[in-house]
């Protein structure tokens, strides 16, 4: 009986395998054909998704919120699948640019924005096809130390039709793209927010590809300047629409609060479009005046700047003797070329480089180191000048080095220790920063009411960014030991572009490198001294610049801006001291800052 029982368990277990098996193969035709119909699908909607990305603007995107029209063309609000991205250059090498919801095909469109509506700009940068002798040499260059997927530096403007103004759109690898490999295709966004009623073209240049911008000591660097255009669709415009009750809006202009930081962003505007708007009394750059958007700039003249620092004594708060003026008030000042070139307007109360012969002169477009200058000396052989300001007859060095120089003829309402050097890079010389910066060092000068500190751009020019962030921590350490309670500005590099580095000593200046040395600063800055550190971007002021005067400025192989533009920056600092006091301006109050608009 269990023998019967036993080939009956058999027989039955050989026709249930038989039925395994019918059933395994069964589900293997089925997902089969499953596979081949996502396959057929994927390349349907691959096409039909390339296809409509070429045709028209039928970008994924959000509403801006429940109930309301407007659309989201943020680059969070517009992401677009990145197989489409990376296929939609086909065979071709040259970079394009596909702006949100105005499409990127042969014909683009024109977008209707409100103003400071964020608009997302992505520029697609496919390989490059390299011979060998070439590509050898790329493979030399990567990106900067913690910015794996920036393999290519692009400059890429929105200018208006009718009003010239440039707005510089900043773009950053795509998070989620595969920007590790250097030969893959590269995809970079940004959003860009307008605030001025016009038609704004889209368009702008990759300057080098492969990481070749990172050209850093002992690269090296690249043979020549070769600017690859940004294809961008014919006819893509962005239309900028101010509602009269707008804050943006020209009439409203004169009801924006003061300016009290030196880093707003802003535009370069006409100067007869900025006189309707009532504004007078500031500098211009070759017709333009600079405005920030969400605040007002004063036109103080240096005396009036000198008279506000004395009296008021701005951010001197936590300075031990502030309620008193029976002392100068004190700026300790630490900087390279462009401070010697800021220091030389206030000086001579603005007159240096005014006249209509010095716009031509090298000194004042570009490099004044051989100027004999009476006022101070400014040059390598002297880096420690004490320099006593008045309203009257603007400023002279009572002491350089430890040394007498000139006997002050007035009163003086402001004082100034310059320090000069090349930043914190090894090429200072005669400068020992560590040695400026000890206690006993300081101790023979005026204590400071505020110290402002000038980075970058000989750091970038002439340091690989790993010394100079270990440099900066050595800073920063003896800053805090010596101004514990002192509010400090810190001056950003300048903007460089358009053109490969030259000079002696070389000076590898370059935009991203400038602009990434200057956010690291102040990422550290921001971290160590929380409220009691304000900056000075002037990178802002100079990249806002129209394409053509920003390459003209860029031609400076020292990295200096020409006089009249020094004179820009250093209204942008008067007003961020002196509209913190309402007695200097008259229409300070709170709010300048609360819109997002960097």
């Amino acid at each position: 009986m269990a023998r019967h029982e036993g080939i009956d368990r058999a027989g039955r277990s050989s026709s249930s395998s038989s039925r395994v098996v019918v059933r395994l193969r069964r589900k293997r035709r089925a997902l089969l054909l499953v596979l081949v119909m996502m396959l057929v699908m994927t390349a349907w909607s691959t096409t039909s998704s390339l296809r409509q990305l070429r045709d028209d603007s039928t970008w994924t995107h959000r509403t801006a919120g429940s109930g309301e029209d407007a659309a989201d063309y943020s680059c969070a609000g517009t992401r677009v699948d990145p197989a489409v991205l990376t296929r939609a250059y086909g065979n071709d090498t040259q970079a394009f640019a596909l702006v949100a919801g105005a499409g990127m095909g042969e014909a683009g469109r024109v977008l209707d924005v409100e103003a400071g509506q964020p608009v997302c700009v992505r520029v697609v940068v496919p390989p490059a096809q390299t011979g060998d002798a070439v590509a050898e040499l790329v493979e030399q260059h990567q990106p900067l130390a913690g910015h794996p997927g920036l393999w290519d530096s692009m400059i890429v403007d929105a200018v208006g039709a009718a009003t010239g103004i440039g707005v510089s759109v900043a773009v950053a690898p795509v998070p989620h793209m595969h920007m590790a490999e250097r030969r893959a295709v590269h995809v970079y966004e940004g959003d860009v927010r307008l605030f001025d009623a016009d038609s704004f073209a889209i368009g702008g240049v990759v300057e080098f590809r492969d990481a070749q911008w990172n050209y850093e000591p002992p690269t090296p660097v690249p043979q020549q300047y070769a600017p690859e255009e940004i294809r961008v669709a014919a006819g893509t415009l962005l239309r900028v629409g101010v509602a009269p009750g707008s804050r943006f809006h020209p009439r409203n202009y004169a009801a924006l609060p003061a300016c009290t930081r030196a880093d707003e962003p802003g535009r370069w505007m006409a100067a007869n479009a900025a006189r309707a708007r009532g504004v007078f009394g500031v500098p211009q750059y070759d017709g333009r005046v600079w405005l920030p958007y969400a605040c007002r700039l004063q036109g103080y003249t240096y005396s009036e700047t000198l008279r506000c620092l004395d009296s008021a004594r701005p951010l001197a708060g936590n300075s031990s003797r502030s309620s008193s003026s029976a002392e100068a008030y004190t700026i300790h000042w630490y900087g390279d070329t462009g401070t010697r070139r800021a220091l030389k307007k206030i000086t001579s109360l603005g007159e240096w480089c005014t006249g209509s012969d010095t716009h031509s002169q090298q000194r004042c477009i570009c490099d004044d180191s051989g100027e004999v200058f009476a006022r101070f000396t400014g040059q390598n052989s002297v880096r420690d000048a004490l320099i006593e300001l008045n309203d009257e007859d603007g400023g002279w060095a009572v002491r350089e080095n430890g040394h007498p120089r000139h006997k002050p003829r007035f009163a003086a309402l402001a004082r100034v220790y310059y320090h000069r050097w090349e930043g914190l890079s090894r090429y200072n010389g005669a400068s020992d920063w560590r040695r400026a910066l000890a206690p006993d060092a300081l101790g023979a000068y005026p204590t400071a009411d505020l110290v402002i500190v000038a980075l970058g751009t000989p750091d970038a020019a002439l340091t690989p960014f790993l010394e100079f962030t270990q440099q900066l921590d050595e800073l920063v350490a003896l800053l805090k030991a010596s101004y514990a309670d002192r509010h400090i500005i810190v001056r950003s590099p300048q903007h460089a572009c358009c053109r490969l580095p030259a000079g002696k000593p070389l000076r590898r200046m370059q935009k991203d490198r400038n602009r990434l040395f200057g956010e690291y600063a102040t990422r550290l800055f921001a971290l160590h001294f929380g409220p009691l550190v304000h900056f000075w971007d002037v990178a802002r002021i100079a990249e806002a610049l129209p394409p053509a005067q920003r390459r003209s400025v860029a031609e400076c192989a020292v990295g200096n801006v020409p006089a009249a533009l020094v004179e820009v920056e250093n209204h942008v600092l008067a007003n961020s001291l002196c509209n913190l006091d309402p007695f200097f301006a008259d229409a300070a109050r709170t709010g300048a800052n609360e819109l997002e608009l960097a």
